[in-house]
């Protein structure tokens, strides 16, 4: 190429690329200051909703999943309900929702044989507890949600993770997050128990009985079978004829029966000799071979914010419990 046509067409090169690049520098810069703008947004509203009341802290968590407030003078639907318990919790839900207080309890309404076998209770374990376990076990912290540790090979954990996982749930208050009151009444500690799998090797399904009792009329259940709960989270709900229905949302669900357990009828009496004196509470179980173990009991799911396949199942739930 001609060194003048060269130089001409690097001149044009430049004179046209400059131009460009300060455009997408601008670009960029626009992008990182949105992104800060972003960033100081949502500390600041997490500072906003920190020191709100309970009641306004709920209705505004309600109004950024529902699009609307929730009626808590004269709650009518599921959701509206659980929300209105969680800022007015009975006393006995704090007994209940903690997962160590709540052995005592099952073990003298239906017997102990349904717990799950507990290897050791700590407000901080010490490496002599950590040396008895097992190979395998589950740590989890009995004050809230989504506080467990599954261990297959405790080689895998030694025992300063372990430690400082621990510590570190445990200095954490769960009512903070979705402001559901009584579980601040619970004095945290970790409870380590045994790791329960199927016939596959794999987490068991969870099977959590939905109970509604009207004064004065038959019981109503539902069973919600979650899949995967750690990994492909699925979830079905069977009605007590253990017909498949419709209640949440197509995309969480597999859309697919399973066969009926065999211990269906004696766990949905045992969930009902739980949840009597309650106009509706969550009792949870594992069915493991031909074994059913307890997993825990809650008054609040989902801290009032489930997502329905529409308003019309939340209306419906709703009207099957009094707060």
């Amino acid at each position: 190429m001609p060194r003048a046509v060269k130089n001409l067409f690097a001149d044009s090169l430049t004179a046209e690329s400059e131009p460009q690049m300060k455009k997408q520098d601008s670009r960029v810069v626009d992008v990182e200051k949105r992104d800060r703008i972003d960033e100081f947004l949502r500390l600041a509203r997490r500072s906003i909703m920190n020191v709100l009341p309970d009641k306004w802290h709920t209705a505004l968590r309600y109004r950024r999943v529902f699009g609307e407030f929730p009626d808590l003078k004269n709650p009518r639907t599921f959701n509206e309900k659980i929300c209105y318990r969680k800022i007015n919790p009975q006393p006995i839900y704090s007994v209940l929702s903690d997962k160590i207080a709540a052995r005592d309890y099952v073990a003298h309404t239906i017997g102990e044989q349904y717990l799950v076998p507990c290897y050791a209770i700590e407000s901080e374990p010490t490496p002599a507890t950590y040396a008895a376990l097992p190979e395998s076990f589950v740590m989890k912290a009995n004050h809230g949600f989504g506080y467990n540790l599954l261990v297959r090979d405790k080689a895998d954990h030694p025992f300063p993770q372990v430690y400082n996982l621990g510590q570190h749930w445990l200095g954490q208050d769960f009512y903070d997050v979705c402001r559901e009151a009584h579980y601040r009444q619970i004095k945290p500690r970790l409870i380590f128990e045994k790791l329960l799998l199927d016939d596959l090797g794999n987490i068991p399904k969870d099977f959590k009985f939905h109970c509604f009792q009207r004064e004065g009329e038959d019981p109503v259940v539902f069973i919600e079978v979650t899949h995967d709960r750690f990994t492909n989270y699925k979830v079905d709900f069977y009605n007590q004829d253990w017909e498949l229905v419709e209640i949440r949302r197509p995309e969480v669900s597999t859309g697919q029966a399973m066969p009926r357990p065999q211990q269906l009828d004696e766990a949905l009496d045992l969930a009902l000799k739980l949840a009597n004196g309650f106009s509706y509470v969550r009792v949870d179980f594992y069915l493991v071979g031909d074994a059913i173990y307890f997993g825990e009991m809650t008054f609040t799911p989902t801290a009032g914010l489930t997502k329905f396949k529409d308003r019309e199942t939340d209306h419906q739930w709703g009207a099957l419990f009094d707060i």
